[in-house]
C-alpha cells in the first residue's frame, strides 16, 4: 500500500516476558498499579527511541502508530506525548484500565471488595494509575491526526472507552465496526477507512484504499 511496517513488542510480550510468565503479557499487570505505571512509561520510551532511529538512521520521513487493544493504549498513550507522528490510531482501545479491571467480573468483585477493606474508592484506584491515562493529558497531535476504531459489540474493552478517548479528542475521526475484542466483522471496511484516513494525511499515496 506503499508504506513499511514495523511490529513493535511492549514490554513483558512475547520474547519480553519474565522467565516464569504464564502468557503473554502478564509481568504488565501482575505488579499492580506501580508495576502498570512503569510498564506503560518503558512501552512509551521504549517507542520513542525506535521513532527516533528509524528516522535518523533510516531516513524515514513520517512514522504513524496505530495499536490493537493494549496497543491501542498505548498508540493512545504516545498521541499524548510525541508531536512527531504522521497520526495515532487506536483499534478498541482500553481507556481507563482502573475502570476495566472493576468490571471485568469475577475479578471486579474481588477489587472492589479489596477497596473497601484497604478504604479506598474506585476514584482512588483511578488516581492510582491517572498517570498512565490518555485522558489525563491533552493530544498533542490536531484532531485530523487522530482517528479511532472501535467495535460495537465489544466486552473485553466496552465501547464507552473509544467513546471517552472521543470526546476528549475533541470527536476526532471514529469508526464504529458490527463486533467484539476478537471477532472484528467487516474488518475490510474499517481498513478500507484507515486506509483513507491515512491517503487524507498524504501518508499514504491516493489509490491505495480498496
Amino acid at each position: 500500500m506503499g508504506c513499511h511496517i514495523a511490529l513493535f513488542t511492549l514490554p513483558f510480550h512475547g520474547p519480553r516476558q519474565t522467565r516464569f510468565s504464564p502468557f503473554s503479557g502478564h509481568g504488565f499487570f501482575a505488579g499492580g498499579s506501580s508495576r502498570f505505571n512503569e510498564a506503560v512509561a518503558q512501552a512509551v520510551f521504549d517507542f520513542r527511541i525506535l521513532l527516533r532511529w528509524l528516522r535518523r538512521e533510516q531516513g524515514v520521513a513520517q512514522v504513524g502508530v496505530t495499536g490493537l487493544s493494549l496497543g491501542g493504549f498505548i498508540s493512545a498513550m504516545l498521541a499524548s506525548v510525541e508531536k512527531g507522528l504522521a497520526f495515532a490510531l487506536p483499534n478498541v482501545p482500553i481507556i481507563s484500565v482502573a475502570d476495566l479491571v472493576l468490571e471485568w467480573q469475577p475479578i471486579g468483585a474481588l477489587m472492589r471488595a479489596a477497596l473497601v477493606t484497604t478504604g479506598l474508592t474506585p476514584a482512588d484506584a483511578r488516581r492510582l494509575v491517572a498517570v498512565s491515562c490518555p485522558l489525563t493529558y491533552p493530544p498533542v497531535l490536531p484532531p485530523e491526526r487522530l482517528m479511532i476504531v472501535g467495535g460495537a459489540g465489544d466486552r473485553l474493552a466496552p465501547p464507552k472507552h473509544s467513546r471517552l478517548l472521543w470526546d476528549h479528542w475533541e470527536r476526532c475521526r471514529i469508526y464504529w465496526f458490527p463486533g467484539s475484542h476478537s471477532i472484528h466483522l467487516d474488518r475490510g471496511k474499517y481498513l478500507t477507512e484507515m486506509a483513507r484516513f491515512m491517503m487524507g494525511l498524504g501518508f499514504l499515496p491516493q489509490g491505495g484504499a480498496r
